[in-house]
């Protein structure tokens, strides 16, 4: 599962447009901001300005919040701090105060011009290539959760669900999943079915999620999912199996642990 961490990195960076702008940003006391939506942990304050290759180094060694292991953000990570404010900035000064409308270092460089490197402005939201050796820019370090790998089969489902897609939703299982209660795969896929369509409206919210275990190419996580429907609303406990089938994350088992008056 280490290695399956390292390779789905990169679906982190194909969220939509709509997604960036959704992400969650929570203070944790602690000089850092939890994104909860895509697992990313951010320095809560800037680096100051300073070239390309003093920023990457400022990352690596950066011991914040009793964590190592901080570095740039490519600039697709970057962008999803991007947000509508309603002000000069882009950045959220609410959770990232003090900071500048400006452009921030990121990691991402072109392979055919070494000295070429992107930065995002959050002033106007895009990104630009800059020759690391002439500008001096922000950095704005951040580390990854253990959760961060599993959100985004985590988000698609409980999207999927939110949206009433059945076909979206019954797509996060993988074909060894077992249904509860005794049922055979025909009648879970009709139940949920059902259960789907009839409301007029469903809202799924997940939060507190926690990775519980990991064993080879299958994981656990445990989280909180709080329903919403035009007729019934409740919040349990939940517990997630995950593993891979023809190189995908999908939802293997399914329980619900407690009910959350």
């Amino acid at each position: 599962m280490y290695r399956y961490r390292i390779a789905l990195c990169g679906l982190l960076m194909v969220l939509t447009t709509a997604d960036l702008r959704a992400a969650t940003l929570s203070e944790r006391g602690d000089g850092t901001v939890l994104d909860q939506h895509s697992g990313l942990i951010w320095q809560q304050e800037p680096s100051g300005r300073m070239p390309w290759l003093e920023a990457v180094r400022f990352c690596n060694q950066l011991d914040l919040a009793g964590a190592r292991g901080w570095r740039l953000p490519f600039r697709d990570e970057l962008k999803t701090l991007i947000a509508d404010t309603g002000g000069s900035s882009l950045l959220d000064e609410k959770v990232f105060p003090g900071s500048q409308a400006e452009v921030y270092w990121t990691l991402s460089r072109e392979e055919q011009q070494p000295d070429q490197v992107w930065g995002v402005s959050f002033v106007d939201g895009k990104d630009y290539m800059f020759d690391r050796k002439e500008f001096n820019f922000q950095a704005r370090c951040m580390i990854e959760t253990a959760e961060a790998v599993y959100l985004p089969i985590l988000n698609k489902w409980a999207s999927a669900w939110s949206a009433q897609d059945v076909d979206a939703y019954l797509a996060c299982y993988g074909q060894q999943y077992q249904p509860e209660g005794g049922l055979s795969r025909e009648e879970w896929v009709k139940q949920r079915q059902l259960r789907l369509t009839r409301p007029k409206s469903i809202k799924i919210t997940v939060s507190k999620i926690k990775v519980v275990s990991e064993e080879g190419s299958r994981a656990e996580i445990m989280f909180r999912q709080k329903y919403q429907s035009s007729t019934y609303q409740d919040q349990v406990m939940k517990v997630l199996a995950l593993g891979l089938e023809r190189g995908e994350l999908v939802i293997l088992g399914e329980r619900t642990i407690s009910k959350i008056e």
